[in-house]
Formats: structure tokens, sequence, C-alpha cells
């Protein structure tokens, strides 16, 4: 009988585990993997809503829960967080000893994975490196530093791959995917409009038309208020409800939940906030929503594929490859306004929309990499790097 592979996943936000549920779903039906999940950072913060809870009801096997996160708001906490994490994960995955570790993104995660597991001679798949963001955030070192750490490469799009082998990867470690997002889309049960409001607890609320809000802070740490509250003025013009999304844990999340709040203790008929939701309501709400506002990479991957328009406010997410469905604007009301006329009423554009292209693939990434993971030679020279140049 050949010994199954043991592979842990790490997660520790709810956006990067959304995105690669699809593989981790195959893996665990897969008879050929030992799967398990390690938990950690904000997934099991309150202040973001425990988002750990949907792993758990998910029902994957649980390797275990590192609690490194301080949700202070400040950028001391992040790179203490990962301090942190790198003692917690060393002494886990040297006693689990798996044969493989996946971890994905440019969060605080993905470089201490990347790191911890290069340290102990433990093979590392990397998921979404490869990619360009020119919007100035320290995310965008974290995923070309993890690029360097990891083994194994799971970029999103033949031209993600160019940006790694121009890091100096080799080619046999690098296997274009597409993005398993799309994957969970395909096969995800849409709830009827009423269904996820009620939900929400707004089914006694009279709203027709609405729109999804996320929006995360910025590079520009000292203009998050500011920037929020362009966004939430132009909505507030807009004759639809929004439905806000709490931010990530960057620093500077703390001053945009605080105009959340503000606003929508102030203006209940026009803004709803919630912290989180499961996947199948998070879904079903954008499916239903007039348009996607703020800049989460949620418009940028994921939405065209819903036949939705994104609105992407500011410098989060520039230089993406993205699809005909997104616009781009300035922290400017009047330029967040001028969008969301175009999207509600611009007949070739919503076209456009309405035709569901999306460049990041059609929904069988997680075969790519299942497969993958199940026939790599897990040698020395997969796990002894080189720059190729």
């Amino acid at each position: 009988m050949t010994k199954k592979r043991k592979v842990i996943a790490v997660t520790g936000a709810r956006s990067e585990y959304d995105l690669l549920y699809s593989v981790y779903k195959n893996l665990e039906e897969d008879e050929n993997f030992d799967f398990s999940i390690i938990i950690t950072g904000p997934h099991l913060s309150h202040t973001f809503g425990y988002t750990a809870k949907h792993i758990e009801e998910d029902g994957f096997k649980i390797a275990g829960k590192l609690y490194n996160f301080i949700d202070t708001g400040e950028k001391i906490g992040r790179i203490t967080s990962i301090g942190n994490q790198v003692t917690l994960l060393a002494n886990l995955l040297n006693h689990e000893n798996p044969d493989i570790v996946l971890v994905a993104g440019d969060r605080e995660e993905a470089i201490s994975v990347t790191m911890t597991c290069a340290y102990l001679d433990i093979v590392v798949a990397h998921f979404f490196g490869g990619d360009i963001v020119k919007d100035g955030n320290i995310d965008n070192s974290a995923r070309y530093a993890s690029s360097k750490f990891a083994h194994i490469h799971f970029p999103s799009l033949p031209e993600h791959r160019e940006t790694l082998m121009k890091l100096g990867e080799d080619d046999f470690r690098i296997f274009v995917m597409g993005n398993p997002a799309l994957d969970r889309i395909a096969s995800t049960r849409f709830l009827s409009k009423s269904e996820v409001l009620s939900n929400l607890g707004v089914k006694n609320k009279k709203i027709s038309n609405y729109c999804v809000l996320i929006q995360h802070p910025t590079a520009q740490a000292l203009k998050q208020d500011e920037q929020i509250r362009s966004t939430l003025n132009a909505l507030l013009e807009y004759e639809g409800h929004s439905f806000i999304n709490f931010p990530n844990s960057d620093s500077g999340s703390a001053e945009i939940i605080k105009a959340y709040q503000e606003y929508s203790s102030k203006y209940p008929d026009k803004l709803t906030v919630f912290k989180n939701l499961d996947r199948e309501n998070y879904l079903s709400l954008l499916k239903h929503s007039e348009f996607l506002i703020g800049n989460s990479s949620s418009g940028v991957i994921e939405v065209a594929t819903l036949g939705l328009a994104a609105i992407n406010v500011g410098e989060r997410q520039r230089g993406r490859v993205h699809g005909a469905n997104v616009i781009f604007t300035d922290n400017n009301k009047d330029q967040i306004q001028k969008a969301i006329y175009r999207v509600l009423n611009d007949e070739e554009f919503r076209q456009i929309v309405a035709r569901k292209e999306n460049p990041y693939g059609s929904g069988n990434s997680a075969e790519i990499v299942v497969k993958v993971l199940s026939e790599i030679e897990l040698s020395q020279e997969l796990i002894y790097k080189n720059i190729t140049y």
C-alpha cells in the first residue's frame, strides 16, 4: 500500500481560505493524502469575526490553532505577530513532520510559513506568487520573498509564471493553475435574494437594489479615515442600500471600522455593516447586488465570473490583471459617483460585464493542484534551491 502524503495547509485569514477551499476539499477527499489545516492569525480574532468557525463548520481536520495575532491596529503589531507566528509554526511543523505545507498569497502567513519550512527542509507550496500589484503595499514584498523561500509555485496566470522566472525560479517548480476561487463559484448553491437578506437580518427593510462595500487599509497609513469617508459619502447619494464587510486586519483597519460604525449608526436605512459571512451567503449577496465597491481582490479576481461590475477605489489592486468589469477611481467622491453612474447606466459597459469573461480561468484549478502534489518528486533537488542565473 502506497504511503499517503501528509499535507498541511496554513491559513490566517478569511480571504485566502475562501480562495483555496476547493483545493482543500479535493485533498481531503483524495485517498492519496492525509490532509489537515493549521489555523492562525486574524482567523482566531473575535474583533474580525472569529472566522475559524467557518473552517470548523466545513469539517476539515485541524492540526493546530496558533494564537499569534496582536490586535493593535499599528504597524508594530503586524511585525510582532509574524515573529510570534514563526516560533509557534516551527514547533508545530517540527512535531507534525508533514511532507508538504501549503500557504497562499502575500500576508503574514505567506512569509512566516515559507521561511519556516525552508529552514526545516519541509517542502512548501506557495499559491499566487508572481502577481504584480503597483500599490506600494508591503504585501508585494512579502509575496516576492515568499516565492524565493518556496519550493513549489502555483501562480494564477502565465504572466505570473514569467515574473517567477525573472526572480530566478526553476521552471520545473512552477505550475500555472488559474484561480481556485472560480472552482468554488462553479459549485456554489446560490441563495435567493430574499434568503440572503433574511440571513443578514434585514428582511423587514425595504431593500430592492443594493451594492457591497469591502475596503481595506492602504499603504497610505495616515489617510484611512479620509479615504473611507470619500467612499461612504459617495454611497450616501447612491439610491440603493450598501452592505459593508469589515476590512482586513492591516494597520489602519480601526479607523475604517470606526467610520463604518459612525455612518451605519447615523444612516441605518442606507448602510448595514457585518463582520463576516460564510461563503454561500457572501457569494449570493454579491450575485444579487448591483456592484462591488472598495478595493478587495474579489473585484479583480472573482466577481467577473458572476457578471458583476467592480469599482476599485484608490491604489490597492492597481496594476493587477483584471477583467473588463473593473473600473478604477481615485479616493475622490466625484470620481466614485461617476463610476457608480456608469455601472448603472452605461449600457455598453453593462453588456461587457454580462459576458462574464474572466482572465483567471474556468474552474478546474483544484484538479491541477492535486495532480501536481500527488506526482511531484519530493527530492533534494526540490528542496535545495539555487537561483537560475
